[in-house]
C-alpha cells in the first residue's frame, strides 16, 4: 500500500479526479452486516488497525448516510503510537437527512466535515449544517453516473486529492459500476452470516451480465491475524495507471 500511495504522489497532478480506493470488511460469504444490521466487529482488531492506516494516508473519508445513521461512525484515524491525522470527513447525503446532533458533526478535529447533496435539498438544513461548521457542496444528483464524478471534482478542487470509500454497500457500487476507483482492500473475515436481507458488501442494482461486470487484478494478499485482506486494482483503469506512473 505505502508504494502504491507513494506511485500515486508522482501522478495526482495529471488526474482529474482524486485517488479513490475502496475499503470494506465482510464474511466469507459476502456480507458486511447481519439482517438485522448488526455489523460489529466483522473483522479483527489486527485488520482494523490496518484500515487506520489507511485512513492516515487519505486525504478524505467517504461514506453514505445510510452507514451514518446505521453505524453513527466517526471516521476518526487511530494509530497504535498516536500518531496519525484526521481525514476530512466526506458524507453522500442527497437530502441532508443527517441529524444535526449526529456525533461525526461534533468532533473536535481540525479536519473538514462535507457533506454532498442535491442542489434542491433543503436550504434551511443546509444552513444549520453551515453553522456546525459542515462543508455543504450542492450537485444535481449526487448518485447518478455525472453527479458522482462532478462530486469528485469539485473535491479535488478543493484539495482532496485521495479518499477512502468505506460504505456502505450501495455506495461502493456506485464507485464500481461507473469506474470511478483505483484500488480495493477487501478484508474476509472467516465468518458466515447468510440471509437473503443481510447487507452485501456490494449493493445497488448490480450488473446485469457477466460481462458487464468490474474486471479487477489481485495484487497481493496480506493475513491479519484471522483475517485475509485481499488487495486489487482494475484490470482497465480510466485514470493514469500506476504501472505508468
Amino acid at each position: 500500500m505505502r508504494k502504491i500511495m507513494k506511485q500515486y504522489a508522482n501522478i495526482k497532478t495529471a488526474r482529474t479526479l482524486p485517488f479513490v480506493t475502496l475499503s470494506f470488511a465482510m464474511s466469507i460469504d459476502g456480507k458486511i452486516a447481519t439482517r438485522t444490521g448488526d455489523s460489529k466487529y466483522i473483522s479483527g482488531p489486527q485488520s482494523m488497525a490496518f484500515v487506520h492506516r489507511l485512513r492516515d494516508r487519505h486525504d478524505g473519508i467517504l461514506v453514505g448516510i445510510n452507514t451514518v445513521l446505521a453505524d453513527h461512525p466517526r471516521l476518526t484515524t487511530r494509530l497504535a503510537n498516536g500518531k496519525g491525522h484526521d481525514a476530512a470527513r466526506i458524507i453522500l447525503d442527497s437530502q441532508l437527512r443527517i441529524p444535526l446532533d449526529e456525533p461525526l458533526l461534533h468532533l473536535v478535529s481540525t479536519a473538514w466535515t462535507i457533506v454532498i447533496c442535491r442542489k434542491d435539498a433543503d436550504p434551511v438544513r443546509k444552513v444549520a449544517l453551515e453553522r456546525l461548521g459542515v462543508v455543504v457542496i450542492g450537485i444535481p444528483d449526487p448518485h447518478s453516473p455525472e453527479g458522482l464524478r462532478e462530486a469528485l471534482i469539485r473535491l479535488k478542487g478543493i484539495g482532496i486529492r485521495s479518499i477512502l470509500v468505506e460504505g456502505g454497500g450501495t455506495v461502493h457500487f456506485s464507485f464500481i459500476e461507473q469506474r470511478l476507483f483505483d484500488l480495493v482492500f477487501v478484508t474476509v473475515a472467516p465468518i458466515v452470516i447468510g440471509g437473503e436481507t443481510a447487507k452485501p458488501a456490494v449493493g445497488g442494482r448490480g450488473f446485469a451480465t457477466i460481462a458487464e461486470a468490474a474486471q479487477l487484478r489481485f495484487v497481493r494478499r496480506i493475513t491479519a491475524g484471522a483475517d485475509l485482506i485481499l488487495e486489487a486494482v482494475p484490470a482497465n483503469p480510466v485514470e493514469p495507471t500506476l504501472e505508468g506512473a
